[in-house]
């Protein structure tokens, strides 16, 4: 499919489609169409329309938008996992890697890969390319953002299919954090032969191989004929596209110019689909979209005035406002979560009274609140942007500035530089373990609030050396609380995985962020 044509398409289907859509919204509620049933067909192939394009590439240690919509789809099918988390439980799952266990509460890990694994250049899979990967992770001059993940971490071969961590610190959910940021390994020959062009021309062990690039329009994929199931995958053939509109990713499937479209942030897009005749696969998740404040610098190194934004906004109204048919989140895990101790409240209840008096508070000392929300293009983020200035002016001293950026932007003066007031950003939480402490401890990966609190480091710390459930939800109930009263972070909106698809595209599963295992899809029998 040429750009050209891609867009006459695409614009074409936002006519036809939008009114077919807007036509149905008056009408009775309509279920997602269930997917057809019997096992995916050997062959054929089937595109799927993505939000983002690859910012930085495709290297593993360089992950950057690790979201379904972004770059996980494109390396779960290049690269494959070594493990997987599901969705809704957060169980972790053998992927390219047989099992990784615990025998000694968390102090020692054994990783066991599939014998016999290749990548698809023809070279050996085994425990020396695990250990190349981890090593290029700590390499000082590759300046991985996953560095911190391996802080502490040792690692060596014990046979060839097996590698043993030993972790300075006791950690009885190591196996998530490597499942989550850890479970994408390039081949070490491909690195060696082109470092810096690795990133564009990837190679692993994945069920797809790259066949073509093209940047900002399509990604073509080819079946790996050395992918370890050799019965998998179905699919001959697997294209990504990239189209920013998420009204627009889910038109492609409507008009059947898609098999499947990852909507994005936006759970209304459910609806969408189901006027549209299409299936739906999701699976709960905890966690969602957040407000995230720059507690080092600026004004939101005040406390109160972190306090203040959180007591002003009423998230059911919020909720509905910018993604019709969601809800409020609950707590700071989400009400399907066994840590919420909240029932269905959110993390600050609304207080607008109490809100003005911190207004007031600061504005007295000379300090009245003025700050930007910088965000990323995205509907969802663009409308909750405008939310949060619309509610915030009925308020006496604060005043908001919205800053709407591009990924490259997002990338560099927020996430590398931390030059921001207030952002936003999916912080998906199936299980609190690894993305909850990345975003709360001290230093964490992805601990863009700068937030340094010493006893939520002890709470983040206790959950991961816990050995049993229970010990689990008394340590991040307490993290729950000092994120209440400390406002780092402020979830508002509830969030569920979820891909759009034909009826006849079958086999999805998710994985813990809503990604697709892409070796399991196909097509159904016609």
């Amino acid at each position: 499919m040429s750009s050209t044509i891609r867009k006459m398409l695409i614009a074409a289907l936002a006519v036809v489609m939008t009114g077919g859509l807007a036509s149905c919204a008056t009408g009775a509620a309509v279920r997602p169409v269930p997917p057809r049933d019997g096992p995916p067909q050997r062959g054929g192939e089937a595109t799927v329309v993505l939000g983002v394009e690859a910012v930085r590439g495709l290297d593993p240690a360089q992950l950057f938008n690790l979201t379904p919509s972004g770059d996980a789809s494109r390396m779960a099918a290049i690269f494959g996992q070594l493990l997987s988390i599901d969705a809704s439980s957060g169980t972790v799952s053998p992927g390219l890697a047989e099992s990784m266990s615990t025998a000694d509460h968390g102090a020692t890990w054994i990783l066991r890969l599939r014998p016999g694994l290749q990548f698809s250049d023809g070279t050996e899979f085994d425990a020396e390319a695990v250990l190349y990967n981890y090593r290029r992770i700590l390499d000082p001059g590759v300046r991985s953002p996953l560095a911190r993940l391996l802080d502490g971490v040792t690692f060596r071969k014990t046979d060839t299919h097996t590698v043993t961590f030993t972790l300075k610190r006791t950690n009885n959910s190591f196996d998530r954090v490597l499942a989550t940021n850890l479970a994408y390994i390039g081949s070490p020959a491909a690195f060696a032969a082109d470092p810096k062009g690795f990133a564009n021309k990837p190679v692993g062990a994945g069920p797809f191989v790259l066949e073509e690039w093209v940047r900002d329009d399509h990604m073509t994929l080819a079946r790996n004929r050395a992918y370890y199931a050799p019965d998998l995958p179905y699919l001959d053939r697997l294209t990504f596209l990239v189209v920013a509109d998420p009204i627009q990713r889910v038109n492609l499937v409507a008009g059947d110019q898609a098999q499947a479209a990852v909507p994005g942030s936006d759970l209304g897009y459910r609806r969408r689909a189901a006027q549209s005749r299409l299936s739906v696969t999701e699976a709960p998740a905890g966690g969602g979209p957040m407000f995230v404040f720059n507690t080092r610098q600026g004004p939101f190194a005040d406390v109160r005035a972190r306090r203040a934004v959180a007591a002003a906004l009423d998230l059911a109204d919020l909720a509905a406002v910018i993604d019709p048919g969601s809800s409020a989140p609950a707590g700071l895990y989400g009400q399907n979560s066994p840590f919420t101790m909240r029932g269905d409240a959110p993390l600050v209840p609304y207080d607008r009274a109490a809100a003005q008096t911190l207004f007031d508070e600061l504005a007295g000392e000379g300090k009245p609140l003025s700050f930007t929300i910088t965000t990323a293009q995205s509907g969802l983020f663009r409308r909750t942007a405008e939310y949060l200035q619309s509610r915030l002016g009925t308020f006496r001293n604060v005043t908001v500035t919205i800053d709407i950026v591009d990924n490259a932007t997002m990338d560099q003066r927020v996430f590398r530089n931390r030059d921001y007031d207030l952002t936003a950003q999916i912080v998906p939480v199936a299980d609190p373990e690894p993305n909850l402490y990345n975003l709360l401890y001290t230093n964490g990966q992805t601990n863009y609030s700068g937030i340094s609190e010493p006893a939520l480091d002890a709470a983040l710390d206790a959950a991961r050396a816990a050995t049993g459930q229970q010990g689990r939800a008394d340590a991040y109930r307490t993290v729950e609380t000092i994120v209440a009263d400390l406002l780092p972070v402020l979830p508002f909106r509830e969030q569920a995985a979820y891909t759009v698809h034909r009826p006849e595209l079958i086999g999805l599963e998710l994985g813990g962020d809503g990604t697709l295992l892409y070796d399991k899809i196909g097509n159904a029998a016609s």
